[in-house]
């Protein structure tokens, strides 16, 4: 019984014939970074490097030209890390070949640079869409100064109308409880 109930959720979402969503990438460039666990310390010294810098936010989009720089920046860990990794893979149980470790650390560098890419196109967007947002609001803003003036005699209209509505609603109200 408790069986059939706490099934019954899962029987009832299988049967609503869902069928996979393929998506397109817009970017079909991909990158692997398999790697043995056994050279995992090679390559998130490499990363840290490739992470760790400060980063200048100077109004324009250039995170990928930073983030290039990082490249030439940690060239010298790379290789101590690629030869360090080579070194770790002889004679262990997981093989990859020098030049499979070689790609590795490219792709690394690749995925970083392509996400300051990233950033840049975010931050042009933003722009983008913020200038574009200004535009809407500047067309529609009237355009001057633009205030109602209401002198005495309509403010008084107005509240005599408002308060003979009022007396009007409490009349029939006291009218219905009788």
């Amino acid at each position: 019984m408790i069986a059939a109930i706490l099934l019954a959720p899962l029987f009832a979402l299988q049967s609503t014939g869902e069928s996979a969503v393929a998506i397109k990438n817009d970017n079909p460039e991909t990158w692997s970074v398999e790697y043995p666990r056994l050279i995992q310390p090679q390559v998130a010294s490499y990363r840290r490097c490739l992470t760790v810098a400060n980063r200048r936010i100077a109004g324009k989009a250039d995170f990928e030209s930073q983030h290039s720089g990082d490249l030439a920046r940690c060239a010298a860990l790379k290789a101590k890390a690629i030869a360090e990794a080579n070194a770790n893979l002889v004679g262990a149980k997981t093989t990859m070949a020098p030049e499979e470790v070689e790609q590795l650390f490219t792709n690394i560098g690749r995925i970083h640079v392509a996400r300051g890419r990233d950033l840049d196109q975010q931050f042009t967007a933003r722009l983008a869409g913020a200038a574009a947002a200004s535009d809407a609001y500047e067309a529609g803003r009237p355009k001057g100064l633009v205030i109602e003036l209401l002198d005495a005699s309509v403010v008084k209209a107005r509240t005599d109308a408002s308060a003979a509505a009022a007396a009007t609603a409490a009349a029939e109200k006291d009218k219905d409880k009788r």
